[in-house]
């Protein structure tokens, strides 16, 4: 089955909150959306939301990674739905994403990915990210499944991928807030593997 990658509408974020409940979140990513700081994604496989991302157009969120690539755009708050993960979803989301920072003229998109994480790491190594040895550590709340407040921590390694396009941080930054073309979304998915 294939899912379809597209930016969160309203009437996607209303389907998104019923179907796969997330307390605020995807309230809190809708609204940087609207704002024009982020490109809140979804994949979807008929009516169902199986995957999400962001796309964070003012630049990396940790300070480390935001002072060693000042150029670069971070793709994060990348999900994927459990039973529906080995099915490529996670690369639409991805290549999705890219697509969109190349379309705005961005020369490189970072990924962030914790140090136990190695099946993200693994995916995002064969995608054409590479390590920087540039990590940022973060605490934060959430709401669990049943609405009780969670803190957690975790530490990350931003991996970086070369997209082509503009080179310099001055550049990046002017072409990123004089484009606002979106790319049209492409079909992506494919069959799960057993």
């Amino acid at each position: 089955m294939t899912a379809d990658v597209r930016p969160v509408s309203a009437e996607d974020l209303a389907a998104l909150g019923s179907r796969w409940p997330a307390h605020d979140v995807w309230d809190g990513h809708a609204a940087r959306a609207a704002a024009g700081e982020a490109t809140f994604l979804a994949a979807w496989l008929d009516d169902d939301p199986v995957g999400v991302a962001l796309v964070q157009w003012e630049g990396c969120v940790g300070a480390a990674a935001r002072t060693a690539h000042p150029d670069a755009v971070e793709i994060n708050h990348l999900h994927v739905r459990d039973g529906h993960r080995g099915a490529r979803i996670g690369t639409g989301l991805i290549d999705h994403a890219e697509r969109l920072a190349s379309a705005r003229g961005v020369a490189r998109t970072v990924l962030a990915v914790e140090d136990d994480n190695q099946a993200a790491r693994g995916l995002y190594l064969r995608l054409g990210y590479r390590p920087t040895g540039v990590f940022d550590e973060c605490a934060y709340s959430y709401l669990d499944d049943h609405g009780v407040e969670r803190r957690a921590s975790e530490r990350s390694e931003s991996l970086i991928k070369d997209l082509g396009g503009v080179s310099s941080p001055d550049q990046g930054v002017a072409r990123r807030s004089q484009m606002a073309t979106l790319v049209p979304p492409r079909p992506v998915g494919g069959i799960k593997k057993p």
